[in-house]
């Protein structure tokens, strides 16, 4: 089996286990594509995606002390090119060697709906400005994702 049709597959799966709609798939892959393409961005054949270890962190921790600083709420951050997600990695002093992942559109939203620790999904565009820290980019947050696929954000 192809590694689209089996990315797909995983979406499948993801979506339906997560209570949505399999059938809206394709129409959220054309979405997505079809918002990139008018933010003036090219259409993602692949997406790179680089992790970083929080060092001594838990986002699951709990909160103990008034002191204690809040968790930073986690988003998946896509990029369009290896060279953009490389230079955002290096500017912002996340890893010397950034080592990136390839991942298609489909198995970047399966990586999302199974991990709802994630907030928000943003794929950063290729101008490179940096706003608040993060790249400029569409920015969906998780009720907005599980929307698309007719998800209910309060049970999952």
């Amino acid at each position: 089996m192809a590694t689209a049709q089996v990315d797909l597959a995983m979406l499948t799966t993801a979506v339906r286990r997560a209570g949505g709609e399999p059938s809206r798939i394709a129409h959220v892959l054309e979405l997505f594509r079809e918002r990139l393409i008018a933010d003036s961005q090219p259409p993602p054949q692949t997406l790179y995606v680089y992790r970083t270890a929080s060092v001594g962190t838990k986002v699951d921790a709990p909160v103990t002390t008034s002191a204690t600083p809040p968790v930073r709420p986690r988003i998946l951050l896509a990029f369009l090119s290896a060279d953009t997600a490389v230079s955002f990695a290096q500017s912002a002093g996340l890893t010397r060697v950034p080592q990136l992942h390839t991942l298609s559109l489909a198995r970047l939203l399966t990586v999302f709906l199974q991990q709802p620790a994630l907030s928000a999904l943003r794929i950063a565009y290729e101008d490179g400005h940096i706003v608040d820290g993060l790249p400029t980019g569409w920015h969906l947050s998780r009720p907005d994702v599980l929307s698309l696929f007719a998800i209910d954000a309060g049970v999952f």
